[in-house]
């Protein structure tokens, strides 16, 4: 399993290197940064009847034995991929103005998990550099709830060993972590690849939050990021993207479950190229791509740094975990 993974994380690395560390240069400019997004329009809203059932999804969690000090990551590549989160389990972050959020970091990495994984290079193993069962390169909303032993007839295999073949890789990885908090950015894919979008890919987000809240935690919605190509079925990547994102959002407000709006922060002014890195697909990164330690360059909150998508869903992830957890202790 280690060395699967090594290698995918290599892979990857190969095919974003040559874009070079200077992202600064060139066509690659930040926009001028006029104005920040609302951060009520980006976090999720805990007032009034949300906050109401969020602590009463909070006390089933508790009842259910779930850990307050972690979380779990659902996704695909764009959470995957070593520039998302990871660095902040296990290398210095640079808070900048950001510094009150060093007490979330450290509860997060607090917890540790020495017989799981974490992804190469990134020790010890925590909620922030846990290599999820659940959060796989390629993989779209359905394979999420395919049982292990199905995985292979999709042509992506289980990313680890740690799973029983009657478990689907999410409730695998809730198995593994106990954790309050699911946080679920799924549907790239969906949208990349062609795959049924409309009351189809409803009902996979409907069925995931049900089966997150039957298995113990409470779930956490994200929109997707921004899609600068191509979708397989040769519709414009973000056309798809946006009805995805209403879908989530919908899915959100019916189902009462926090909403994290990634599109609107990467979308705003003083976003570099709305959020991507070079691919229009991934992240961009703070530093470049092609950095030796791209882990580092991610964990950097700085004023500089938050032009870059992966920088600016860290600091995001941070401030909705902070979020969450004043709005649960307020019991």
């Amino acid at each position: 399993m280690n060395g699967r993974v090594a290698a995918l994380v290599l892979v990857g690395l190969l095919l974003l290197a040559g874009c070079g560390a200077d992202t600064d240069s060139g066509d690659r400019q930040p926009r001028s940064l006029t104005s920040e997004p609302p951060m009520a329009t980006v976090l999720p809203d805990l007032s009034g009847k949300a906050g109401d059932r969020l602590r009463a999804e909070v006390a089933r969690a508790d009842a259910a034995e779930m850990r307050p000090d972690v979380f779990a990551k659902v996704g695909d590549s764009n959470t995957e991929w070593p520039q998302n989160l990871y660095g902040l389990g296990c290398r210095e972050v640079g808070f900048g103005s950001n510094r009150g959020l060093e007490p979330v970091v450290e509860k997060y990495r607090e917890r540790r998990f020495p017989q799981l994984v974490s992804l190469p290079g990134c020790a010890p193993v925590n909620s922030l550099s846990r290599r999820s069962a659940a959060a796989v390169s390629g993989v779209w909303t359905e394979w999420l709830m395919t049982p292990t032993e199905q995985l292979p007839a999709t042509g992506i295999a289980p990313p680890t060993d740690e799973c029983e073949p009657e478990q689907t890789p999410l409730d695998c990885e809730i198995g593994l972590l106990s954790p309050r908090w699911v946080l679920i950015m799924s549907g790239t894919n969906d949208a990349l690849l062609g795959r049924p979008l409309g009351a189809t890919y409803r009902g996979l987000l409907e069925r995931m939050v049900g089966r997150v809240r039957e298995l113990g935690p409470v779930p956490v919605l994200s929109t997707l990021p921004p899609m600068a190509v191509q979708a397989h079925d040769g519709q414009p990547g973000e056309e798809r993207v946006e009805e995805a994102n209403r879908i989530i959002r919908q899915v959100a407000a019916d189902e009462t479950v926090p909403l994290i709006d990634l599109h609107a922060a990467l979308a705003a002014p003083g976003m570099t190229d709305d959020g991507l890195g070079s691919d229009g697909l991934h992240l961009g990164v703070y530093g470049g791509e092609g950095q030796p330690d791209i882990m580092r360059g991610s964990a950097m909150l700085t004023i500089p740094a938050l032009h870059y998508g992966a920088n600016r869903r860290n600091l995001i992830w941070l401030q909705t975990l902070d979020r969450l957890d004043r709005a649960a202790g307020a019991r």
